[in-house]
């Protein structure tokens, strides 16, 4: 959980210093053009207005997404970490080349596993084809999560990759949404591609 709050102080710092910035602005032009405070005078207590906004308003936003984040982990059996924080959230799969599968045969197969499974809520499917699967899930807290899953075949290895970026493209917080649902699409794909392997040795 502390790492998590850390990351998410880092990714508060840009927005916290711009409101700090604006808030200091704002008491200095009080207090100057409106007080006649010297510039001298003004400038601390403008600064300290300024730091004293930017730290609620990081301390404010990482204490209420630490608690839903920490609530949609434990949700879907996860361990809250740092990496929650980073968008788009990327997980990769990768294991031995499956024998007689194309990669449209192992992304048919991630698909129906997805489909049918009863924690991801599938809302669409976006984009079926050779390697290619997109789709839309609802997460947690009736959010929309966008994912997308790229299947590639070679001589001696199969891949996937799980992308997962929230719907709203403004948030830069999502309370670890995508984190959890591509974990769990990660773990899925892990399921379909190692049931295909089993299924081309027999």
């Amino acid at each position: 959980m502390l790492g998590y709050c850390l990351a998410v102080v880092r990714r508060l710092a840009p927005p916290a210093l711009a409101i700090g910035g604006v808030l200091a602005a704002a008491m200095t032009a009080v207090l100057v053009l409106g007080d006649g405070t010297p510039w001298s005078g003004a400038a601390p207590q403008a600064l300290a207005a300024g730091a004293a906004g930017a730290f609620a308003f990081t301390a404010a936003l990482t204490a209420t997404t630490a608690v839903s984040a920490a609530r949609t982990a434990r949700r879907y059996g996860l361990a809250l970490g740092p990496e929650a924080v980073a968008l788009p959230s990327v997980r990769e799969v990768r294991m031995p080349a499956i024998e007689g599968r194309t990669a449209f045969q192992l992304t048919d197969s991630v698909r129906h596993v997805v489909e049918k499974d009863p924690v991801l809520r599938v809302d669409e499917v976006t984009a079926f084809g050779h390697g290619i699967l997109d789709l839309t899930l609802r997460g947690p807290s009736a959010s929309t999560v966008l994912v997308r899953v790229r299947v590639t075949t070679g001589p001696k290895e199969t891949a996937a990759v799980v992308e997962a970026r929230p719907a709203a493209t403004y948030k830069q917080l999502d309370a670890a949404a995508c984190w959890s649902v591509a974990r769990v699409v990660e773990e899925r794909v892990v399921r379909a591609l190692r049931a295909e392997a089993e299924a081309g040795t027999l």
